[in-house]
């Protein structure tokens, strides 16, 4: 596939299955034993729907915002953050603050056109000065 098709995978992903809750485009970018490193024990698109669905129950109002995105022939990265108010934070503070990561890198690896591998990652830098405060 092109850097443009990877590119236009992980558009998809963020900006209509995430910012638009267009959960039935997932079939369309992710292959049938996708693994998602968040959903162990399932592959596939329900992998990807299970992740997606309940990143957005948790934060009803979340809101998608891409920084950037890079591709070649077979990887897309996507630089993005979210703001919402999430129902439960991804954790709490020694002093009792919520954590809630919101600056996003999304990794899918891509073959034949479908995800086949999403890892995602967290800014290290604001999840420390969270669990700071």
């Amino acid at each position: 596939m092109s850097a443009e098709g990877c590119k236009q995978i992980m558009e998809i992903y963020l900006n209509e299955v995430l910012g638009q809750r267009k959960f039935d485009r997932i079939p369309e970018i992710a292959a049938p034993g996708m693994t998602d490193v968040t959903q162990p024990g399932r592959v596939g698109p329900e992998a990807l729907l299970a992740h997606a669905q309940g990143f957005c129950e948790n934060t009803p109002d979340v809101e998608i915002d891409v920084v950037r995105i890079f591709a070649d022939d077979n990887t897309a990265v996507g630089l993005w953050t979210w703001h919402g108010e999430p129902k439960h934070p991804s954790g709490i503070s020694a002093k009792g603050s919520p954590v809630i990561p919101r600056n996003v890198c999304s990794i899918f690896e891509i073959e034949d056109g479908k995800i086949q591998h999403y890892r995602v990652y967290v800014d290290a830098v604001d999840v420390f000065t969270q669990l700071a405060q």
